[in-house]
């Protein structure tokens, strides 16, 4: 045995020396403040909506980095929160409403989702509210959701909801006159105000996720939120009509039909009804800002603000009256694009990137802006160089997919072309295509596939989608990931049996 002190002394240097530099850099991790809407699209004034009143989400924006083209692998609550909270594509969770046996069971053990993954490298970690789809308690022991159901706050409408808190006796909106904390959203950013300020202090940093839960259906907030807004400043969809030369179920509509609507006229509602409901999603969106508001100011006053990272973002898009529908469920553009918002202080700070970025890259940029490795199963890649370098080349393309009953359709979206093959899943075979030229019709108006001056279109565009998302790499970045197919799905949870939604 080695009694020499000498080597004794050295060995206990060198261990405070290497545990001194861990330390350090565990010190030297940002915090992460995660901060998830439910079915907002791009209706930000930050995003061009200037009727929209953001003024917290706009401030975040003007310090941050905007991304004008970030686009979701699935439009719908669970098959998107299944993919982006663990870096993987709807076809490797198995994931389309609600989340899976095959997920909750087999995927999601073996492939963390993003806040237990920093849970496991010593960050403090809570979630509140919304994060992933389904019962909270079964999903996170940590996560903070408010007792009660909070759909609506008058009493003749909690009457109504009964049991499940909404119900088709109950309106799909409400106005009324309380304070934030009344329903849901208030109660959540309180909670997590309250938790800024209590882990902001600590040198072990910190991993907060806050899933907000409107503009979801049923749209209700504050009337202070709907005060702000007019008829006047309501404008009704320019293009309400199912796309000329689509299919019919490129569309899916019955998100209302769990609410009590009006009779439609003509197949509609009328326009006065429909701009009530664009006042209620806008009151809702305005409601969602201020919690945001409060989460950044409590940043700002706990002295967290400069070392933590903060990303804003949805779970999808939404249609409101759009291509004949209200809802998300499709392949559109206004259901697979969506804001997203990432403020990384030092980096690409008031940028406005116009480049694809998908919701699956999200999960990898996080882990790498944090000074970790991301994984070679991730099937989403960082977009760092993209803030290091706001001008630099990215990816070719974005890609989305929607099941519907027996088949699917699987979407590319391109610079100027957003293409869609529907196929079956018996044995895959091509039951309609859909091709949109973003150059002369952004709203997605006409499907032009069937048009022989786009023949060369519709097969380059064919061969693109074939190709696959790894292909749409940019050049220099590469995908190690090589996973297993997910078996079909079998819903799990008490959803697997209330149909679609999300």
């Amino acid at each position: 045995m080695n009694r020499n002190p000498f080597v004794k002394n050295l060995a206990v240097v060198v261990f405070l020396l290497i545990a001194t530099e861990l330390f350090a850099q565990q010190e030297k991790r940002p915090n992460i403040l995660l901060i998830i809407s439910d079915d907002l699209r791009t209706e930000l004034n930050c995003y061009g909506e200037s009727y929209i009143k953001s003024p917290n989400i706009d401030k975040l924006a003007s310090k941050g980095t905007v991304f004008t083209s970030a686009y979701v692998q699935q439009a719908v609550c669970s098959a998107s929160r299944a993919s982006f909270l663990t870096g993987a594509r709807p076809n490797t969770t198995g994931v389309d409403y609600p989340y899976s046996e095959y997920f909750v069971n087999t995927f999601w053990p073996a492939h963390p989702a993003i806040a237990e993954y920093f849970e496991r490298q010593n960050y403090e970690v809570r979630t509140f509210g919304k994060i992933h789809h389904g019962p909270q308690d079964k999903i996170k022991a940590t996560n903070y959701v408010p007792k009660g159901l909070k759909f609506y706050a008058t009493e003749e409408n909690i009457k109504l909801g009964g049991q499940k808190g909404r119900s088709k006796e109950t309106p799909p909106f409400e106005m009324a006159d309380v304070p934030d904390e009344a329903y849901q959203d208030g109660m959540i950013a309180a909670e997590a105000v309250k938790v800024i300020k209590e882990v902001s202090g600590k040198k072990q940093p910190f991993f907060l996720a806050v899933g907000f839960k409107k503009p979801h259906l049923p749209f209700c907030a504050p009337k202070k939120y709907w005060d702000m807004y007019s008829d006047n400043d309501i404008k009704l969809a320019v293009n309400p009509e199912l796309p000329e030369g689509a299919p019919s179920y490129a569309v899916y509509g019955k998100e209302l039909n769990s609410y009590k609507i009006p009779a439609k006229v003509n197949g509609e509602f009328t326009e006065d009804y429909q701009r009530t409901l664009k006042h209620a999603y806008a009151a809702c969106v305005s409601y969602v800002d201020a919690q945001v508001g409060k989460l950044m100011a409590s940043l700002e006053e706990s002295g967290a603000l400069g070392n933590t990272i903060v990303v804003f973002m949805s779970d999808h898009g939404w249609h409101l009256g759009e291509q004949g529908t209200w809802g998300k469920h499709t392949n559109f553009e206004l259901a697979t694009r969506a804001p997203l918002i990432v403020s990384v202080p030092g980096k690409a700070e008031g940028k406005r990137l116009n480049q694809f970025v998908e919701y699956v890259d999200i999960y990898p940029t996080l882990l790498e802006l944090a000074g970790f490795e991301p994984a070679d199963y991730l099937e989403g890649n960082s977009f760092v160089p993209l803030l290091d370098n706001p001008d630099r080349e990215w990816k070719s393309a974005a890609f989305s997919q929607f099941p519907r009953n027996g088949f699917e359709g699987f979407a590319i979206r391109t610079k100027d072309f957003r293409y869609v093959e529907w196929r079956s899943d018996k044995d895959s075979s091509i039951m309609s295509v859909e091709l949109y030229d973003h150059r002369t019709d952004p709203l997605e108006t006409k499907n032009v596939a069937s048009d022989k001056k786009y023949e060369k279109s519709v097969k380059e565009m064919a061969e693109r989608l074939k190709a696959g998302w790894k292909a749409a790499l940019p050049a220099g970045i590469i995908n190690l990931s090589d996973n297993k197919p997910a078996p079909s799905a079998v819903g799990w949870g008490p959803e697997a049996k209330a149909g679609n939604g999300g």
